[in-house]
This record gives structure tokens, C-alpha cells and sequence, in this order.
């Protein structure tokens, strides 16, 4: 199924519940990075599968993540880009600053769940759709 479908976690929860309002923007881009696959786009086809981030392995998936980021900027502008990803999976996204544009402004969740979960909200309700 679809990656967007396959993820249930609270980010998910969040994006689900606002498609159901009809207020979520059509012109975001989600990008998933996740501990089999690596960099995912919320259409790609995934399989089930229960397998949590650790260090090493962001590590070794940091490469080919890096590079398909590098290939999206190649093709795609972005104003903001909103990440919100745990310590792990961070290690896994790491050199992405040095990528993204100067004039684009690039946040990182922090806090707790709740407040990571309001901030997620609050940036993808600012969007204006196109």
C-alpha cells in the first residue's frame, strides 16, 4: 500500500485528521524517511514490516538518502520545509542542510510529542494551497 496509508504514528494521525477537515494543503510533499526503505515518497508502495531506526542503520541509509534529496531539489522548489523525525532518524538526514537552498527555510520539530504533533499542525495549515 501506499506509504502515507502504511504509517500510522501520530505524524500520520495528524495528517489524516486534517485531510478528513479538508484542510490539508495538495501542494506538500511528504517524504517519509523510514528504517527498511530508506527515503520514501508518501506514494511509493511499501510492504508491512515492524523494524525501528538505530544509529547504524541511519548511518548506512544516510547515503542513498541524502542522494535522492539531492534529486528532489534538483527538480522541486520549496519555501519551507518541516522536519520531524526522531534522534535515530535524524543521523539518517544528516548533511541535508547543506543542501537546501539559502532561500529556503528549513524547521526542525522539537519538544515533546504533543508539541512536535502542534507545531507539525500549525506549518501544514499554513501552507497555501495552489
Amino acid at each position: 500500500m501506499p506509504a502515507i496509508e502504511r504509517y500510522t504514528g501520530a505524524w500520520y494521525g495528524v495528517i489524516n485528521k486534517l485531510k478528513r477537515e479538508n484542510k490539508f494543503p495538495s501542494n506538500i510533499d511528504i517524504v517519509i524517511i523510514s528504517a527498511k526503505y530508506g527515503f520514501l515518497r508518501s506514494v511509493d508502495m511499501v510492504e508491512y514490516y515492524d523494524l525501528k531506526m538505530k544509529k547504524r542503520m541511519a548511518r548506512e541509509l544516510n547515503n542513498n538518502i541524502i542522494k535522492e534529496f539531492k534529486r528532489l531539489f534538483e527538480h522541486e522548489h520549496y519555501e519551507s520545509i518541516f522536519i520531524n523525525l526522531g534522534k535515530d532518524y535524524l543521523l539518517a538526514i544528516e548533511g541535508l542542510r547543506n543542501l537546501v537552498p539559502k532561500n529556503t527555510n528549513l524547521i526542525f520539530a522539537k519538544g515533546t510529542l504533543g508539541v512536535r504533533k502542534r507545531e507539525m499542525r500549525k506549518w501544514i495549515l499554513s501552507i497555501i494551497d495552489s
